[in-house]
């Protein structure tokens, strides 16, 4: 008989979870599970961020994922009455459970406090509890993504990998749907000129949305990619097992990497690579905690750019003033 711990599960945003989620459980399932063999229940294709501490990873089913509405911290906002993980998804665990069980095991389950995210509380800290550390990179997966980069463009220009968000949650007039959207077409004139007048490829990151989850754009069947079909790659993380170790491998393989208004913004500063990310006046600061210095060299290679306030005001910026920021940046990295 061995003793399994299992976290989870997991059904929150991306941004919240490699945030405060991962570290936090990392230090526990170290610290306080040393001897379990660990478990951790979540969304598929995002293991490479539990590989370091966690035995058996557990992606629940796409017809859970499904179910799943307005993500938000640790839990889903289910017909507004507050953060909660669905019946389901809880089923789900402890049939897995059970599993273990069964073959005669001790277990223990560590669930996901869905409120322990909600108003500010330890999310704002400066060194939240945690354990934060510089992500490994999949070797064969770098070597992969890099060969088919070098495959696909066949010339040795600078090659940049974005993830142009996009959410649609009916949030705030004239703001494409939500508050933290750009204009596609601010998008496409910005892009233009990152390709043309920096004369550099661009790697797009694509992530579908599903329901009020966010996203990323692809371009495709845009005058942008019709006019830069050579010099543009898609690449399409959904519904991939290794999906994160892809977009780390990626984040590795390029020169930097540009992000829309996101948390995932972060995601860069776990592999310490170059970025550049469009914020708001009410969110920027959120990438500027001490535990993202510490991972980052103090922000080392990192543009933050949070002039504009959410909703009208960053839907509406102007692409030609923020092209011009980010050519500060690539020349300075």
């Amino acid at each position: 008989m061995k003793k399994v711990v299992i976290f989870g599960p997991w059904c929150g945003e991306f941004s919240y979870e490699l945030s405060w989620w991962n570290p936090g459980i990392r230090k526990i399932r170290n610290e306080d599970f040393k001897d379990y063999e660990s478990v951790h229940i979540g969304f598929k294709g995002r293991r490479a961020m539990y590989k370091d501490f966690i035995d058996e990873y557990v992606s629940y089913p796409k017809e859970l994922e499904n179910k799943l509405k307005y993500p938000a911290a640790g839990g889903q906002h289910i017909i507004d009455v507050g953060e909660v993980i669905p019946d389901e998804l809880k089923d789900f665990t402890y049939q897995v459970a059970d599993k273990y069980q069964q073959e005669g095991h001790e277990v223990s389950l560590y669930w996901c406090d869905a409120n322990a995210y909600a108003g500010g509380k330890h999310i704002h800290d400066e060194k939240p509890f945690g354990e934060y550390v510089n992500y490994e990179i999949n070797t064969e997966m770098y070597d992969s993504i890099k060969k088919e980069i070098q495959e696909y463009f066949s010339d040795d220009r600078d090659t940049i990998a974005l993830m142009a968000r996009i959410r649609d949650r009916n949030r705030g007039p004239n703001t494409g749907g939500c508050y933290l959207n750009w204009n596609p077409d601010s998008w496409e004139i910005f892009l233009d000129k990152v390709i043309n007048e920096l004369n550099t490829n661009i790697v797009v990151i694509n992530l579908s949305t599903s329901g009020a989850a966010g996203g990323a754009m692809s371009f495709e069947g845009t005058k942008l990619y019709e006019e830069n079909k050579n010099r543009i790659m898609t690449i399409n993380f959904d519904d991939d097992e290794d999906s994160l170790d892809k977009q780390l491998a990626l984040l590795k393989a390029t020169k930097c990497s540009i992000y829309g208004a996101s948390g995932s913004a972060v995601l860069p500063f776990f592999v310490k690579t170059p970025t550049f990310t469009q914020q708001t006046v009410e969110e920027g600061f959120r990438l500027r905690y001490q535990w993202e210095k510490d991972l980052t060299d103090d922000l080392k290679n990192v543009m933050i750019i949070d002039k504009y306030s959410s909703g009208e005001d960053l839907y509406n910026s102007s692409p030609d003033e923020l092209f011009e920021q980010f050519k500060q940046f690539y020349e300075g990295i």
